[in-house]
């Protein structure tokens, strides 16, 4: 008999409903990620994606234990070449577009970076594994849109760009031919995503200049993702430029 916080059904039915991740007995990797440690990485390019959004680097999913996973990924079956054209023949008609606005790549190959990125982390997400899916109704490849639309989804739910902005740090005016400005402190950064969710972030910088924001991850059930404090270290000196984005940036409607 199943319990009580169980689905009745076939094996990829009957997963308990309040599984976390890293928590407890292991689950089968089906009803929860066995690499259930994850780090959202949002970059901030000032030549790409909207001039009022932080744009996608990659969810990677980590061991229990903040450990890293093989640079090749986890499952060579899997290791598709042309994830753009697996994005655009799929049943969301959106993704292709909402990949392009919100996760470009900085080196102009988006077919590139989007394989990359699903090659060496999203095959890591365990219950994206073709065998956790009904096989009357699973579509071959269908794992890849899901696994991007998660986190494009995760992207809105924990807009970066509105936190910061809600506790009064907004970009500032680009000085061309000097060294950024430092406008804001470390502190502040963290203290503004503490406010909107609770924990604090991880804040990466090139110098003064602030690259990127990694948010952590575990989950519940299958794919509930909520914010868990991180792991990792910040990468800025105490005090943080956050410029504008270029002309070539774009605001949406």
């Amino acid at each position: 008999q199943p319990g009580a916080n169980e689905k009745r059904g076939n094996p990829w039915q009957s997963c308990p409903i309040d599984a976390v991740s890293c928590q407890g007995p292991a689950a089968d990797p089906c009803c929860s990620p066995e690499n259930g440690l994850l780090v959202m990485a949002l970059q901030w390019d000032s030549r790409f994606g909207p001039s009022d959004a932080f744009t996608v680097h990659g969810l990677w999913p980590d061991t229990c234990k903040g450990k890293q996973l093989p640079s090749g990924g986890c499952d060579s079956a899997r290791a598709y070449t042309n994830v753009s054209a697996i994005i655009e023949s799929g049943t969301d008609l959106e993704l292709a577009g909402d990949m392009a606005t919100y996760w470009p790549s900085n080196k102009g190959d988006n077919n590139w970076f989007w394989t990359h990125e699903w090659v060496k982390h999203g095959t890591c997400v365990s219950t994206l594994h073709p065998r956790c899916y009904d096989p009357v109704a699973y579509a071959p490849q269908q794992e890849v849109s899901e696994y991007f639309r998660k986190v494009l989804d995760l992207r809105a739910h924990y807009d970066v760009y509105r936190a910061l902005n809600a506790s009064g740090i907004v970009p500032t005016q680009p000085e061309t031919g000097r060294r950024p400005k430092a406008t804001y402190s470390l502190e502040e950064f963290k203290a503004a995503i503490r406010a909107a969710w609770g924990v604090d972030p991880n804040v990466k910088c090139r110098g003064r200049r602030m690259q990127e924001v990694w948010l952590w991850f575990k989950v519940l059930g299958r794919d509930r993702y909520f914010p868990v404090d991180p792991w990792g270290a910040d990468t800025c000196p105490r005090r943080i430029s956050y410029q504008r984005k270029s002309a070539s940036a774009f605001t949406l409607p």
